[in-house]
């Protein structure tokens, strides 16, 4: 199976306007959705879930799990959970000081005020989420500790006695 290409010309042809096929006449024209969402018949519900608006989404990365402990697997996943939460919300939080500081340090200063001072104050600001920044990464520190604590602290109810030989029972 042979195929024959043709050598580019020099001349012009109709499709040498075009580029990857988009030419003069070409345009994009997105689609339009729209979606409603009619909730009739549904029972009204109580919480945060009764008012969309407030309250937090427990599936996002920035949520943490209801606080239910019915067993040790639930122990456990909710110290990892509050673990990857804080250590997500400190990296946030950090960046978020350097961005304060940025911003403020390119705020038109005071007047009289010397460009140090202005600058002196955007890192006394930034500081302070600095130090949130560092205890949310504390948080998470703690929550990671908080799993080995129950692990040591619980761990003969965790883990299956063995069972005790059965003794003959006394006779005479």
């Amino acid at each position: 199976m042979t195929t024959s290409a043709k050598p580019p010309t020099g001349g012009t042809t109709s499709n040498s306007s075009t580029r990857n096929g988009f030419g003069s006449g070409a345009s994009f024209s997105p689609g339009l959705n729209i979606n409603i969402n009619a909730n009739k018949g549904v029972p009204p519900q109580m919480g945060a879930s009764a008012n969309p608006g407030t309250g937090v989404n427990r599936s996002s990365a920035l949520a943490l799990p209801e606080p239910a402990f019915y067993s040790a697997a639930d122990v456990r996943t909710y110290c990892e959970d509050l673990r990857a939460f804080a250590s997500y919300a400190a990296i946030e939080v950090e960046v978020a000081s350097e961005i304060l500081k940025a911003a403020l340090e390119q705020a038109p200063a005071a007047p009289g005020d010397h460009v140090f001072q202005a600058k002196m104050r955007a890192r006394a600001v930034a500081k302070k989420l600095g130090k949130a920044a560092d205890a949310l990464t504390d948080a998470a520190k703690d929550a990671a500790a908080a799993w080995a604590a129950f692990q040591r602290e619980y761990a003969d109810v965790m883990t299956p006695r063995q069972q005790r030989p059965q003794a003959r029972p006394f006779q005479f």
